[in-house]
Formats: structure tokens, sequence, C-alpha cells
């Protein structure tokens, strides 16, 4: 019962946000150098989502509780915006077995347009990134040795991405969502469309690597790559 609230909560909520977005068009934020949406011409609409929008998406996509879904401040607009387009063509959200994707497909039914979806990538890109707590446990040294043979390639030896080839930096999102979508990609819940060529290098990436190697290449990043200072926890003092 108590899982069943969490999982009605996170959809309620992500509906809600999305829904009002729908309502309410774009929102004018920073501008993001090298974003493919930079001269897209939304800027004119980008000041009309309000604060109860804002805080309706907020309510899964930021720290307020463990049950939810990333944070997604400061990742690029370009990406943000590219998975929310995954989402809406189906490409994403369609496998029952990932939950949490199969939730965020039906919301996207409220996004209406392409402006819309813009503008929500916009509006999340132009925010700082947040400092996190850290709760994966691993050997940072022999996870520095899988990203090496892995993810630098792809995602740069600081995990900064590399927007030419739309690879996502990884040195600004939650040790726990790293850690839960690379085991998706490697036991096949985060199902990859044979479009998503992402997808695809990243679901080969994950292969034949176990739970452990994960933990140990998510610790190196959450240690030595990520670049938010680490949210300590608040609790009483220890006598």
């Amino acid at each position: 019962m108590v899982q069943r609230c969490i999982y009605f909560r996170y959809f309620a909520g992500l509906a809600l946000g999305l829904c009002l977005v729908a309502w309410a068009g774009c929102v004018q934020g920073p501008s993001e150098a090298k974003s493919p949406l930079v001269a897209s011409g939304f800027g004119q609409a980008l000041d009309q989502v309000d604060t109860v929008t804002i805080n309706a998406c907020m309510v899964c996509h930021s720290t307020r509780e463990m049950q939810r879904g990333p944070v997604l401040d400061g990742l690029p607009e370009w990406y943000l915006a590219d998975q929310l387009r995954k989402f809406k063509s189906g490409q994403r959200g369609k496998n029952a077995a990932n939950r949490a994707e199969a939730l965020m497909g039906v919301a996207m039914a409220k996004v209406e347009t392409e402006a819309q979806l813009a503008a929500l990538a916009h509006y999340f890109a132009g925010r700082k990134p947040k400092p996190s707590i850290r709760v994966i446990r691993g050997d940072a040294v022999a996870g520095k040795t899988l990203y090496v043979i892995r993810c630098v390639s792809c995602h740069g030896a600081r995990g900064e991405g590399k927007p030419e080839i739309q690879s996502p930096p990884v040195n600004v999102q939650e040790d726990w969502f790293l850690l839960d979508q690379l085991r998706k990609y490697a036991n096949g819940q985060r199902s990859v469309h044979p479009s998503d060529a992402g997808g695809v290098m990243m679901k080969a990436a994950a292969a034949n690597l176990s739970l452990n190697d994960l933990r140990n290449m998510v610790a190196y990043i959450a240690k030595d790559l990520t670049v938010t200072p680490l949210l300590q926890k608040v609790g009483p003092r220890k006598k």
C-alpha cells in the first residue's frame, strides 16, 4: 500500500506539472551556449510559465522526497528536449517493467506542442545544479578504471559530456539516479529503440557489468567528477 501511494504521488505530481506546462506555454531563462534551441524562436514567449507551474513539476523533479524522479537542474537544454521528444514519440516510456518511465510516458500526453516541450527544457537547463547527498558506496579506484574503459570516450574525462555526439554530462546527476539508469540499461528495463543511437551505445557500454561494477563506477563519478558540492545529512550530534 505504501509503495502504491508513493507511485501515485509520483505520477500525480508529474502529470500535473506537465499538464500545467501545456496550458501555460513557455518560460524565459538563461540562454545556453551551443544549444540548438537558442535560435529556435521561442524566446519571445518564454515568460509565461508561472511559479505554480514550476512548483507542480518540482513535486517529482526536486530533492523533496526519496521516491522521485531525477533532478533536472543544469542538464543541457538539447539533452532535456531530446529525452522529452523520445517520451513524446514513444521511443521511451513504453516498457511497463520500467514503472517510472511508463508513468512519464503517460504524462507526456499533456505536452501538446514543440514550443511547450522546448520551454520546459529551456527552464530546467537554466537552473543551477543542486548539491546532493551521496548514497552509493563502492570502490572509486576500481570505478575509475571501468569509467576510462567504458565511459570516457562519450562522456568525457571530467564527465562533462560531448554535445557533438549527443552525450550528456554525468557530473551533475545524482549518484542514485546514475546507478538506477545503468542497472536498467544492463537488465533491459530501459529499453532501447533501434533508432536511438545513444541508447544503443549505452546498452552496449553497460553490458556484462556486475552490480558491483556499476556501483564502483558511480562511486568514482560521485567522488571525483561531480561538480556540485556534497550535501551533508542533517541529524543529531554524536555524543
